[in-house]
């Protein structure tokens, strides 16, 4: 277990992540509730992390293209006067709050920190603020399958060390669901709550929301009531 104070950390989480509603559409996923369950996941994974958290959906969004959106978000949480910030999405079910301390630790010894996807994004990015140049990041190839190997070099370029986290699959489509489902790591808990929440839809159950309060801008969320992620 890493021994970190993080009621006093200088490192926050942003959650970059739009809506169930508005991603399933995007990652023409089977049904919106696949997205609640994920999004549920990894309200629930962050809260239990102990960092500072924003969650910034297509509301809070500002930008164009996904790179300016995701620049422009980053220099919000470090302009709330952060050192560090470790970027995720709600599309990768294994992510862990110990993979998250892990990221919280590296930054905090001064290294940066990368999450790759077995598509070949990342599931996970940690820089502290010296290795964010806004222009060169908004540039690299977002949403494609020659992020990780671009990214890396992108950190390369501050000559500092790069903690590797483990890769894990990440979820952009239902045949990406399925394969997931197939898998070994089927036995976790987020399996189960997929699977029921495909059976529900197939027997043309309603599915009730996981989640449908927003996480404000400026407030850390782990600051807030635990009710806000209850699974």
């Amino acid at each position: 277990m890493l021994n970190m104070d993080f009621k006093h950390s200088q490192t926050a989480i942003l959650l970059f992540a739009q809506s169930a509603r508005v991603d399933s559409v995007s990652k023409s996923l089977v049904n919106t509730s696949v997205m609640d369950v994920l999004n549920n996941h990894v309200l629930k994974t962050v809260y239990n992390s102990g960092l500072d958290y924003y969650h910034f959906t297509e509301k809070e969004q500002r930008g164009d293209t996904f790179g300016s959106r995701f620049k422009n978000s980053i220099k919000d949480v470090f302009e709330l006067g952060y050192e560090s910030v470790i970027c995720i999405g709600n599309d990768t079910p294994l992510l862990s709050t110990d993979l998250i301390h892990k990221a919280a630790f590296s930054l905090d010894n001064g290294n940066s920190v990368i999450g790759k996807s077995l598509d070949g994004g990342l599931y996970l990015i940690g820089m502290n603020r010296g290795q964010f140049k806004a222009v060169a990041f908004e540039k690299l190839p977002w949403q494609s399958d020659q992020l990780g190997i671009y990214f890396k070099q992108y950190l390369e370029e501050f000559k500092g060390k790069i903690t590797i986290l483990k890769t894990l699959q990440d979820i952009d489509s239902t045949a990406d669901l399925f394969q997931f489902l197939s898998g070994q790591d089927a036995r976790h808990l987020i399996i189960a709550l997929l699977l029921n929440t495909l059976s529900r839809k197939r027997n043309h159950y309603k599915q009730s929301t996981f989640y449908n309060r927003q996480v404000f801008l400026f407030q850390p969320a782990n600051k807030g009531s635990p009710d806000l992620i209850a699974a």
